[in-house]
């Protein structure tokens, strides 16, 4: 007797006719969406005549006062961007070399292992002109206007990456606390400021204290502000900060709530993500708390801190960068680094890894991180743990939930699906940053404002031209403690003995003041390099982090029962909650005995999202706002994503989650039909697609 549908069905012509039709109605769902407007913030414009001096212009070549030498080198630079023509970055643009050889001069003054350093090159500059075949497409997501200079809000995020540096050292738990201002390093050394110093400086400053309490704030946008002063961009990014519903914009920070995300779960409970702490339990089962580094154990538990990847054991304790040693405070080194000197590799480390303990030790990690890791190994966590997948899925994902009894998840709905979702998803976001930093923003990085406040400090802020105004006005918002303590931690820096430590040898250049070590502004940087070669608005950490959180919020069930807006809590098999922290030297794991509360699975995916981009903010790379915007694109193309995979399945299915934003977001989707998206924002009022794809960018592109 012949078996009924013994091929399947459809097959052949009809499966390839169904297949095209899919194809066609993703490429309908991706272009009938709204297709954000980018605009960059018009310094680029305005300040032309002056060489550029708030924009990007790393690798190319800078006077001794680090202003760019020729303005044309910037224009060709950006022609080479955005051009049709793929040769004129080697036929076309002049970097610092080449300059130098023209010249007559050398393109550095320091050496490194002494030997002249290699220039470096721009990082996938063109990846903005990529196409994709899922998801949307890089021009179809955007970001907001950046800060501009001598607006308050970037004089505070200024203050907010020098506070950062200054307390580059201190444990997390300390700072939270405000206890102790005692760096973990060899010797007994505290850094210049407390925790509490800082906040307090933080805010007397015009952005956080308001109009009321500290004089008029400036904004990016004068014409277009509230009440507050701010616009609206401005206003959502210092209501961020505090979420504090009954003071959105002038609730002050603490040390709980500073340099952390913009989230309410990342305000919550210890620093760090307990997803960038904890494992899970071995393959061969408990350890019964006897398990230790190195780990040669079979059995281990999930606070001996080792995730676990099939057979093998990864351990979360990290190489970290040599504490208490920074890079790039002096003049020489900080003008090699903007003339584009190549020195990676010359960092140096502690003897012992350890779990993440202070804002260095996470710089470094974000410093080599395989950009994704962190959320691979927060699936694996919380697979191990027994979350389910949504109980929208067809099938019953890992462990419960809804869908089939019968039918259990392995290619879809299940662990490869999910680890390569994350994977998926990280690509598109980096070249949808791309084409932001550098096909639009072309942002300058802290570190170059770093040397503008320095002039500015030293004296020579009419080096600036049509900028110095602006910029000074940003230099006198900047608290005097703050400016104080950086100088004194410069100065420190810059000993004999901090300098025979680097590999870097800086003595045969000097800076074009006569006293530089009392008006020495220049932002610490954790790496001997400083930034990569690329602008920093948008950040592609931030970003691929929005769309990886996002992605594992979707797959795995966030609530406690599907409508009932609850969020799953971070427990333990028996009901125990879960926050540990570093202990004082950061070789093991304790429990927070200052948290009492209980964290969600949905706030420590957040708070993963938050330490992972704000950590190149601790390492001088990034300012607050770079995570901000970029994090909220990140989640936008991996909705992008879900939303044109929905018709694929052949099964209804749906998933809920909680957006960066506080929205309540419901995808929907069945076989061969358009999905649904359902907004509902943090105050109860459903929304639109339209206004929630828009909602942090400046306008529409009008697609026909």
């Amino acid at each position: 007797m012949k078996i009924p549908h013994s091929v399947p069905c459809p097959n052949g012509s009809e499966r390839a006719r169904k297949a095209k039709e899919l194809r066609e109605l993703a490429a309908k769902i991706s272009q009938t969406r709204p297709h954000a407007a980018s605009r960059n913030n018009a310094e680029e414009l305005d300040y032309a005549g002056s060489k550029f001096p708030t924009n990007f212009t790393k690798g190319l070549h800078h006077d001794e006062f680090g202003i760019l030498s020729f303005g044309d080198d910037y224009r060709t630079f950006v022609e080479a961007i955005n051009s049709v023509d793929t040769n004129l970055f080697e036929n076309h643009v002049k970097d610092a070399t080449d300059r130098a050889t023209e010249l007559g001069s050398s393109t550095f003054l320091c050496t490194y292992n002494g030997n002249a350093p290699e220039w470096r090159g721009w990082e996938s500059p063109r990846a903005g002109h990529v196409y994709e075949l899922q998801g949307p497409d890089a021009d179809s997501v955007g970001m907001a206007p950046a800060p501009r200079v001598g607006s308050s809000e970037k004089a505070a995020e200024l203050a907010e990456v020098y506070g950062l540096a200054i307390l580059r050292d201190v444990p997390f738990t300390d700072i939270c606390s405000g206890d102790s201002a005692k760096q973990l390093c060899e010797g007994d050394s505290d850094a210049q400021l407390t925790s509490v110093q800082v906040v307090d400086a933080l805010n007397s400053m015009p952005f956080f204290a308001g109009d009321s309490t500290a004089g008029l704030v400036t904004s990016s946008t004068p014409a277009y502000v509230d009440d507050s002063g701010l616009n609206n961009f401005e206003r959502d990014r210092r209501f961020a900060r505090t979420q504090d519903d009954g003071d959105p914009f002038t609730a002050a920070l603490t040390t709980q709530t500073v340099f952390r995300g913009s989230t309410k779960g990342a305000l919550v409970g210890p620093y760090l993500s307990q997803f960038m702490l904890i494992g899970n339990v071995g393959l061969a089962g408990p350890g019964g708390g006897a398990a230790s580094f190195p780990g040669k154990s079979a059995g281990y538990d999930l606070q001996d801190g080792f995730v676990r990847y099939g057979s093998l054991s990864i351990d979360q304790r990290t190489t970290v960068h040599k504490s208490c040693l920074d890079h790039m405070t002096d003049w020489p080194s900080w003008l090699d680094v903007q003339n584009g000197a190549n020195f990676k590799g010359a960092d140096l480390f502690e003897e012992k890894r350890r779990f993440i303990t202070t804002p260095r030790d996470l710089s470094t990690y974000v410093h080599f991180d395989a950009l994704y890791e962190a959320y691979l190994n927060a699936v694996l966590i919380i697979d191990s743990m027994g979350v389910p997948a949504s109980k929208g899925f067809p099938e019953p994902g890992f462990r419960d939930g809804g869908g089939s009894a019968r039918r259990t998840a392995f290619a879809t709905f299940g662990g490869p699906h999910v680890l390569s979702l994350v994977t998926e998803v990280a690509t598109r976001c980096l070249k949808a940053v791309r084409r932001e930093k550098f096909n639009y923003h072309r942002r300058a990085r802290p570190e170059l404002m770093g040397g503008r406040m320095a002039l500015v400090e030293c004296g020579s802020g009419a080096k600036l031209g049509d900028a110095q105004a602006p910029i000074e006005k940003m230099h006198d918002e900047l608290p005097n403690a703050l400016k104080a303590a950086i100088i004194a931690h410069n100065e420190a820096q810059n000993e004999t003995a901090m300098n025979d430590m680097r590999l870097t040898d800086c003595a045969g250049g000097a800076a074009p003041f006569s006293n530089f070590d009392d008006c020495n502004l220049l932002l610490p940087m954790a790496f001997p390099e400083g930034s990569p070669m690329h602008p920093a608005y948008g950040a592609g950490h931030a970003t691929v982090a929005g769309g990886c959180v996002t992605m594992v919020k979707a797959f795995f069930e966030m609530f406690e029962s599907h409508d009932s807006g609850v969020e799953r809590p971070l427990v333990e098999p028996d009901g125990s909650p879960i926050a540990y922290v570093p202990n004082a030297n950061g070789n093991r794991l304790v429990q927070d005995s200052k948290f009492s509360g209980t964290l969600t699975i949905q706030g420590e995916l957040d708070k993963l999202a938050a330490n992972i981009s704000i950590g190149r903010n601790m390492a001088g790379v990034h300012f607050y706002s770079d995570y901000y915007d970029s994090l909220r694109m990140g989640e936008r193309v991996a909705v992008g994503i879900l939303l044109e995979q929905a018709p694929t399945y052949g099964d209804p299915m749906e998933t809920t989650f909680t957006s960066f934003d506080g929205d309540f977001i419901s995808i929907n989707g069945q076989a061969d039909a358009a999905p649904t998206l359902t907004i509902i924002d943090r105050d109860g009022k459903q929304i639109s697609n339209q206004e929630w794809w828009l909602r942090h960018v400046p306008g529409e592109q009008m697609i026909l």
